[in-house]
């Protein structure tokens, strides 16, 4: 049996569940709703957020650097940064890092050496299947998968918000279990509504006293014509001098409406998700541009979540190096205006053509040529 063979008969075996969220998922939340990883992400506010979030960070260019003083300097990258495993392509990847973090709060990511130790393969794990455990000393952590125990060496782990004493990031979903429950229960009441909700709803008054059996035939014919979306805004006719009496709200004078947007906003609050991304109606509260409120999302939205996973990943680089993340990549909406930022930058001597090139992902400039500060600076002959 091949390395890749044996790799996949473990990928493929069954493994305990973990993690505080799953432990929850069959305990109603006080709307009624059960509220597990699965169940939450077909909320369309919960997906929305997870898959904005995972997709901004997976769809970023990634490298090694080297520092070299104040220069970052680009580093020969490592084979997994172009092809993690033969699984995934590097965006498939970061975006099942990502999604794994949003979800359960923690990133658990199998790390495969050859035999001189190099790293040759990483493969995101279930989350869910994982157990974090003390060594016997207490010097250290084992990861429980399945029949598999593997040590720190063996495992990436990226832990989201977590508290001083967890060996786990916190859920998300876990900790917003109430504001989701309500959100499953308006959505579910939203789509009942529309498939068994009788749209002239009321009773039926008779002038008398009905005939055996009249009673049942007037309530069939009433759900038979009027109940469901098929039937939504049809004419009614009654026989034998019956009435129809309206006697229950409609959906928007029960504030149906205000309840999703109100639910949808405070779920955009718990991803740290700017709430006009999940609504246009919403006016944005920072910024006065697009550029400005785009910042906004990049630097107090995804920032956070790509320091944690800088610092994780570069323990497996070799010394000196570190991963890192080009979030100017998603910050530069106009090139003309970054450009004349740096040139201001560069003449009122704050800035030097070297550290434009590094912020640029550009070597220095020979001979030292890029070192000076102010307007005897030369950007001539920077291609930055």
């Amino acid at each position: 049996m091949g390395f890749w063979d044996r790799m996949m008969e473990r990928r493929a075996a069954p493994a305990p569940t973990s993690g505080i969220a799953e432990a929850f998922a069959n305990v109603p939340t006080w709307a009624g709703a059960n509220v597990s990883q699965d169940s939450a992400l077909s909320l369309s506010a919960v997906y929305t957020c997870v898959s904005l979030i995972a997709d901004a960070v997976a769809a970023l260019p990634v490298d090694a650097v080297r520092t070299i003083g104040e220069t970052r300097k680009p580093a020969p990258g490592p084979v997994w940064l172009s092809k993690p495993n033969p699984f995934d392509t590097p965006f498939d990847f970061w975006q099942k890092v990502m999604t794994s973090l949003l979800t359960d709060g923690n990133a658990f990511v199998r790390v495969y050496r050859n035999g001189g130790g190099k790293v040759v393969a990483l493969v995101p794990l279930d989350p869910r299947t994982v157990r974090v455990e003390l060594t016997e000393d207490g010097s250290g952590v084992l990861y429980k998968v399945a029949d598999v125990t593997l040590f720190d060496r063996d495992v990436i782990h990226v832990k989201g918000f977590a508290q001083a004493n967890s060996l786990r990031g916190l859920s998300p979903l876990e900790n917003a279990r109430q504001t989701i429950g309500a959100g499953l229960a308006t959505e579910e009441y939203g789509a009942r509504f529309f498939s068994q909700g009788t749209t002239l709803t009321g009773v039926i008054e008779h002038p008398g006293t009905p005939k055996p059996g009249e009673v049942a035939i007037l309530a069939r014919m009433m759900r038979k014509n009027h109940a469901g979306i098929k039937n939504s805004h049809g004419v009614g006719v009654l026989t034998g001098g019956s009435t129809w009496k309206q006697i229950s709200v409609t959906p928007e004078q029960a504030q149906f409406l205000e309840t999703q947007r109100f639910n949808r906003l405070a779920i955009a609050g718990i991803f740290r998700v700017p709430a006009y991304m999940l609504d246009p109606t919403t006016a944005s509260s920072w910024g006065s541009g697009v550029e400005e409120q785009h910042n906004w999302f990049v630097t107090q939205t995804l920032m956070p979540w790509l320091v944690r996973i800088e610092q994780a990943f570069s323990a497996i680089l070799p010394a000196g190096q570190s991963l890192r993340f080009n979030a100017n990549a998603r910050m530069r909406v106009k090139t003309a205006e970054r450009y004349q930022a740096y040139r201001t930058g560069i003449e009122a001597g704050f800035l030097s053509v070297d550290e434009v090139r590094a912020l640029e992902d550009r070597e220095p400039l020979p001979d030292g040529k890029g070192q000076t500060y102010g307007r005897n600076s030369n950007p001539a002959g920077s291609d930055a």
